[in-house]
C-alpha cells in the first residue's frame, strides 16, 4: 500500500556556490503535516522547486505517490503537478484582473468553465476566508494580507493532495494561532491531504504538525514537539455544534 505521497533518496539540491547542501532524505508521510524552520531562502527555494516536481535536483531521486516525476512525459507531469499546490513567496497576482478572477484563473482554464461558476463552487472555502468582500476588487486595492490570502485560495480550489509551501516575512501578519489553522483546515480535513511547509520560525502552526525539523549546516535534524502540539488537527476544530 503507498504510504508516501513525497521521497527524496540522498537529493543534492541546486544553489549558489559554496551553499554547501549534503545529500537530503526526506520521506513525507499521506496525510502529514511536516514543518521545516530555519531555512535560509536559497535552500527553501531549491527545496520547492524539486517538492513540487518543477526542478528536478542535482543528483539523487525523487518519488511523488511512487511516481519519478522527471522521467514521466510531459502529459503526464501536468496531471501529477495538478495535485500539487505550490506557494511560494515570490508569488503574485495579475494586477489586471479581480482577486475573484486570479483565484478562478487556472480553473476556469483546465475546465472551460466561468470565473463565477468556480467561485460559486468554492463559497464555503472563500467565506472561511474572509475574501467574499474583495473578490471584486483589483489586487492594488486591497491589503498584502488579502493578496496572500487569495494566493492560497487560488491553490486550495485545485483540490490539491499535497501542499508545499515557504511562508516568508510577508506571512508574519497572519501567523496567529487562529489564522495558522484556517487555511489548511478545510484541505486537511475534507480532502486528507499533506502539507510540507517551509519557514524561517513556524512556531504557530505547531498545533498542526506531525513532525518538525530544523535546519542546521545544510542538514535536517529532527525536533521535538509537546505532547499538544502533535495531537490530531481534529482536536483543533469545532466539528459539532452544541444547541443551547
Amino acid at each position: 500500500m503507498l504510504k508516501h505521497c513525497l521521497v527524496l533518496n540522498q537529493v543534492t539540491l541546486a544553489g549558489p556556490p559554496g551553499l554547501g547542501l549534503a545529500p537530503l532524505d526526506l520521506a513525507l508521510e499521506l496525510q502529514e503535516v511536516l514543518l521545516i524552520e530555519k531555512i535560509g531562502p536559497d535552500e527553501s527555494a531549491a527545496l520547492l522547486e524539486v517538492a513540487s516536481s518543477l526542478k528536478p535536483p542535482v543528483a539523487g531521486q525523487v518519488w511523488h505517490w511512487g511516481l519519478d516525476a522527471f522521467s514521466l512525459a510531459r502529459e503526464e507531469l501536468f496531471r501529477l503537478r495538478r495535485r500539487i499546490a505550490y506557494l511560494a513567496p515570490d508569488q503574485v497576482l495579475l494586477s489586471r484582473l479581480t482577486l475573484g478572477e486570479n483565484i478562478a484563473l487556472g480553473t476556469c482554464y483546465h475546465f472551460g468553465t466561468s470565473p463565477g461558476a468556480v467561485l460559486s463552487c468554492y463559497a464555503d472555502l472563500l467565506e472561511q476566508l474572509g475574501l467574499v468582500p474583495y473578490l471584486p476588487l483589483l489586487p492594488q486595492e486591497v491589503d498584502e494580507d488579502v493578496q496572500l490570502l487569495a494566493l492560497w485560495a487560488r491553490e486550495l480550489i485545485k483540490q490539491p493532495e499535497l501542499i508545499v509551501a515557504v511562508l516568508g516575512e510577508a506571512w508574519e501578519p497572519l501567523e496567529t494561532p487562529s489564522q495558522g489553522v484556517f487555511y489548511l483546515k478545510d484541505y486537511l480535513v475534507r480532502r486528507g491531504g499533506a502539507a510540507l511547509i517551509l519557514g524561517q520560525s513556524l512556531e504557530n502552526l505547531y498545533p498542526l504538525a506531525s513532525r518538525l525539523l530544523r535546519w542546521e549546516g545544510g542538514r535536517l535534524i529532527p525536533q521535538p514537539l509537546s505532547e499538544q502540539q502533535g495531537r490530531p488537527l481534529t482536536d483543533f476544530l469545532p466539528l459539532v455544534v452544541q444547541e443551547k
